[in-house]
């Protein structure tokens, strides 16, 4: 009798936890592997973000009026809308992809994909994907999901919207709610290269490259380097170009810039150094102590 109570009392927690598990607003998602529904190739969620920007997903069923309203409106206020301004604000591409929950049925299917121009659908028969963000059934199911890498406005593969537009929650303009989500995605940052960090290095020999003001440095495999002075290093690029942080092995994160050097301020030691050109890497002046080292204080 007791194992029962036991079983009866944990039964309402399942849902609970199930509920707990799924995706929120904030929450980054995990790829996932579709079947393209034209193709019947296998497709993952980072593949279809590959190229940046924001992801519309819908899920829809053919049978179902609740979503031949929602994607005669994301028709036109969606997949028109951004198509005809180029991407939202920042320029970024928007990209709809309907999720079919119908499976058997292809022709009507096909019939409803024609007719409100859904141009990617995945298969998503089992609603495996659907039940990671609204495991409670119903459908049109709409999640926004920023694709941008290096976005100031969100992760990359961040849930930035979901709504399940059914019975009782139906928006009569989904669209209208969701512009506003998928116009705050600003593009994102290039990730640094040599070139960006270093304007006018140029035709390195064998990756090796020399810097007007910060030498020799071998950069294959940038932004880790091998300095011909500071040995193997680290550069934390920032938005400023010749302007970044250096992670030294001996004394971790430096900060310097083309109009600074030789003179580096340390975190390890929260002062400032000035290196000893020539030194081979060897030898930095510390303000604190007003003498010579070769290494940090305690080291």
């Amino acid at each position: 009798m007791k194992v029962i109570k036991s079983i009866l009392i944990l039964l309402p927690v399942i849902p609970a936890l199930l509920i707990a598990q799924t995706y929120q607003v904030g929450d980054i998602v995990d790829d996932y592997s579709f079947t393209d529904y034209t193709t019947g190739e296998t497709v993952s969620l980072y593949e279809l973000g590959e190229q940046g920007g924001v992801l519309v997903l819908e899920w829809f069923a053919w049978w179902c009026p609740f979503c031949a309203n929602a994607a005669a409106n994301v028709e036109e206020g969606i997949v028109e809308y951004y198509a005809l301004r180029g991407g939202n604000p920042a320029g970024l591409p928007v990209r709809h992809i309907g999720l079919n929950v119908q499976g058997g049925a292809r022709s009507q299917s096909d019939t409803f994909i024609a007719r409100y121009g859904l141009e990617t659908v995945m298969e998503d028969y089992n609603r495996d994907f659907f039940d990671l963000f609204s495991p409670n059934g119903g459908q049109p199911l709409f999640v926004i999901i920023n694709a941008e890498a290096n976005s100031p406005s969100a992760e990359q593969w961040e849930v930035l919207y979901t709504r399940l537009n059914y019975l009782g929650n139906e928006a009569p303009d989904i669209s209208a709610l969701m512009r506003p989500v998928i116009d705050g995605i600003e593009a994102g940052a290039p990730d640094a290269t040599v070139e960006t960090t270093f304007p006018g290095i140029n035709n390195p020999t064998g990756n090796w490259y020399q810097s007007e003001w910060f030498g020799i440095f071998e950069g294959s495999n940038f932004p880790f380097i091998s300095h011909m002075e500071f040995g193997y290093g680290y550069v934390e690029s920032t938005s400023e170009p010749e302007v970044f942080y250096f992670y030294d092995t001996e004394w971790k994160w430096l900060f310097t810039s083309k109009g600074m050097y030789p003179f580096f301020y340390s975190f390890e030691t929260d002062n400032w150094l000035i290196y000893s050109l020539g030194s081979m890497g060897e030898w930095f002046f510390d303000y604190n102590s007003m003498e010579w080292r070769n290494m940090p204080p305690g080291s």
